[in-house]
């Protein structure tokens, strides 16, 4: 197995080249051919893994955050569930919120995640991309952005936006930034179209789940799988502040599904229009701006795991 191994280094803190150090000899004591590469920029991971195929790579490892991962699956090949992309990928988990990978309920720490590297299988996952559309409706001539934990519209847009002024020690804490931004929070006018499916009024949030996970260890989608052919659409209502707060903790546990202003749909693809004109955000970072269509490709991912939705392959 000859495995390109990329690294942010800025992902981690001081622990990241102890971890990183130790996932990779678990790999060369499993015989495994590893070549690191500490990324000093997306666009310089963008070409290594653009690369890797014509240098006889098998396997693509990386060692970050959700932000890594969600740099890194911008330039793999994509295939489907009939023709499985030629590049799997894996994950050893650094970043602060590790969302996706906590979907798999893989073991966190870099012996476990490596050996759950190790003993896994090439399994095909789904993802999303955002495709941007101009007011009549039709696609712009620009290239999708790719996404595989979540993406949408409401507060978790404007949460980034208020991370992007913070300061950097408040950039991991998903919860304060949260909290902060609901000060400020207006509702947005939306018409959501589905495959089935149409929605018109006034919410707070809605967001297109591949994974169960988000915003570090919110269970917003407690049944969502990242192999179903489909997104759980996480429909927030317009709902006093009060109430937000109150009912904060519940997402952490997944019990916030009780309320009846917060509803799950299903969906493989989610037309978003709203007012005001919001960016959509994509897994912690902000894509384009509505309107936009939300699609799902099943199986476009192959990820290298012996764990999966939480259970062991």
């Amino acid at each position: 197995m000859k495995v390109l191994f990329l690294i942010n280094p800025n992902a981690g803190g001081r622990g990241n080249r102890k971890a990183v150090e130790l996932a990779r000899e678990r790999f060369v004591s499993a015989g495994w051919d590893v070549a690191p590469e500490f990324t000093k920029s997306p666009e310089h991971a963008a070409d290594l893994i653009s690369s890797s195929r014509d240098n006889g790579f098998d396997l693509l490892v990386v060692a970050g955050g959700d932000g890594t991962v969600h740099n890194a699956v911008q330039s793999i090949p994509l295939g489907s569930l009939e023709d499985p992309s030629p590049l799997p990928i894996a994950i050893i988990p650094l970043g602060s919120g590790n969302d996706f990978f906590r979907g798999t309920g893989a073991p966190f720490d870099p012996a476990g995640a490596a050996l759950n590297i190790i003993e896994g299988r090439n399994t095909p996952v789904d993802i999303g991309i955002v495709e941007p559309l101009s007011p009549d409706g039709s696609l712009r001539d620009e290239k999708p952005v790719r996404f595989i934990n979540s993406a949408g519209a409401g507060i978790d847009s404007q949460t980034l936006a208020t991370r992007e002024n913070a300061p950097a020690f408040l950039s991991a804490r998903y919860e304060i930034l949260f909290l902060i931004t609901l000060f400020t929070l207006h509702p947005l006018d939306v018409r959501l179209e589905a495959d089935d499916w149409t929605i018109e009024r006034e919410v707070s949030m809605v967001l297109c789940c591949n994974n169960g996970w988000f915003g570090t260890g919110m269970r917003v989608a407690p049944d969502a799988k990242i192999n179903d052919g489909q997104f759980d659409v996480l429909i927030i209502d317009k709902m006093p502040k009060w109430r937000f707060v109150a009912n904060l903790h519940k997402v952490f546990k997944g019990t916030h599904l009780e309320l009846d202003t917060i509803e799950i749909r299903p969906a493989s693809s989610l037309t978003i229009h709203c007012k005001p004109e919001q960016r959509v955000a994509t897994d912690g970072d902000r894509a384009y701006p509505t309107p936009v269509r939300i699609r799902l490709i099943p199986g476009g991912v192959t990820l290298r795991t012996s764990h999966l939705n939480g259970r062991k392959l």
